[in-house]
């Protein structure tokens, strides 16, 4: 992804669109256990089979309902000695480089790892995802028409920026992450400081892991397979040349992926993340969001290809 300057006036002029977020809709909940002063909502009364179509609604807004809520992290797992092991991995390779990360394990409903996952980074081209979702809704949660459709795989597999440029306009910019914030209760994703700027978006691991879960287990049919399709069948060269195969696809070798990856600068700081579905029938969530000085730029795919590797035995792969 490199850094997109679209006219403010353009992306003003429709930020009213954020007024038409969503209806009232059940909350997605991430964790079992409220945070402290907080209270859990509680579960869905019933919870509709992956790909059910979202409810009849006059509302373009309508969500599909809402997914379980996920049990606590994995007591399996040995929590200490996995962040431990991810720490010497990433320090090895850049000791000042800032990384968060987590892993969901869709079968089991649980954490299996989680660090600093409620730290907002910015997202580079990862909001790509909430641009695809918002186009998605705003028809309806429809199937779009061929040529959105290739728009869609184009800007998510190859990560084109002139396409999530031209969408993030027409959806009017900022309000395009207010209102996926919204629809599926994103606690830390945040638009934009500067319009123009996609990629500032902020976003944090565990709100990626909703995402990703809502993905995976929400949508309609049609629009998974186009989502689903785009993201496994990303090319090792993005759009703009840049090696998109850092993190899962280079950490998590010996499985199957479907990801979305960002890179770019931000402010004084070199950003890449590498976000995914990994394993037989997407089994795992994992999500690595790394920030170092911008220095640091060349170095960073290397620090969260080693996190990934780190955390490749939690999903049953070999690390390179």
């Amino acid at each position: 992804m490199r850094r997109l300057f679209i006219p403010a006036m353009t992306v003003l002029l429709c930020i009213t669109g954020a007024g038409l977020a969503s209806a009232a809709v059940a909350p997605i909940v991430h964790r079992a256990t409220a945070e402290a002063g907080q209270t859990s909502a509680p579960p869905a009364a019933s919870v509709p089979l992956p790909g059910s179509p979202p409810p009849p609604s006059s509302s373009p807004w309508a969500s599909p309902p809402a997914i379980v809520a996920s049990t606590p992290v994995s007591a399996v797992v040995d929590q200490e000695a996995t962040v431990a092991r991810v720490k010497q991995a990433t320090e090895a390779v850049l000791p000042d480089a800032q990384v968060s990360y987590e892993v969901f394990d869709r079968t089991t409903g649980s954490i299996v790892a989680s660090q600093n996952a409620d730290q907002q980074v910015a997202s580079m081209s990862v909001v790509k995802l909430l641009i695809a979702l918002d186009v998605l809704a705003r028809n309806n949660w429809t199937i779009p028409d061929a040529g959105t459709q290739q728009q869609l795989h184009q800007m998510l597999a190859n990560s084109d920026d002139e396409i999530a440029n031209e969408l993030w306009t027409a959806g009017g910019g900022p309000a395009i992450v207010t209102r996926m914030a919204s629809l599926l209760r994103l606690t830390g994703t945040a638009p934009p400081g500067d319009p123009g700027e996609w990629g500032d978006t902020k976003i944090t691991p565990q709100d990626m892991v909703t995402v990703y879960r809502y993905l995976a287990d929400q949508l309609p049919k049609t629009d998974q397979d186009l989502i689903l399709g785009a993201l496994s069948d990303a090319p090792n060269v993005a759009a703009d040349g840049f090696d998109q195969y850092f993190g899962i696809p280079n950490g998590m070798p010996d499985t199957s992926w479907a990801i979305k990856q960002g890179w770019g600068t931000s402010g004084a700081n070199a950003v890449m993340n590498s976000t995914g579905l990994v394993g037989p029938n997407w089994r795992y969530v994992v999500v690595v969001l790394s920030a170092a000085p911008v220095r640091s730029y060349a170095t960073l795919p290397a620090v969260v290809t080693a996190a990934a590797g780190a955390l490749a035995t939690l999903v049953g792969s070999t690390a390179s």
